[in-house]
């Protein structure tokens, strides 16, 4: 079971406000710079990417594997994979709203 659930919640809520903000940025800086569907789309899953795996060996190197550090980036690679997948839905469903430049239904 779960020791430690309040760490994993305080822990995840700045994540997942960070992956929402650094997303909904991406989404709009591809709108204004009417891009098309398939660069839009690529610009907005990379940009979102937080390349969480050099972010976990840095900081179990610096601070061991039971740091808060190493949590951290552990459940931001937990969350990452799911937002990603979302992503790919999410940007499906705004080409058929035409939110990039050049969608066709």
């Amino acid at each position: 079971m779960i020791s430690n659930f309040d760490l994993l919640l305080l822990v995840s809520i700045p994540l997942l406000l960070g992956f929402v903000i650094v997303v909904s940025y991406n989404l709009l800086i591809t709108r204004f710079a009417k891009l098309a569907y398939k660069e839009g789309v690529i610009t907005v899953i990379i940009g979102s990417s937080s390349h969480f795996e050099i972010a976990i060996a840095t900081a179990i190197a610096m601070y061991g594997v039971g740091s808060v550090a190493a949590l951290g980036t552990t459940m931001g690679l937990f969350w990452e994979i799911p937002i990603m997948v979302g992503l790919v839905y999410l940007a499906k469903y705004l080409r058929k709203k035409h939110w990039w430049k050049g969608t066709q239904t």
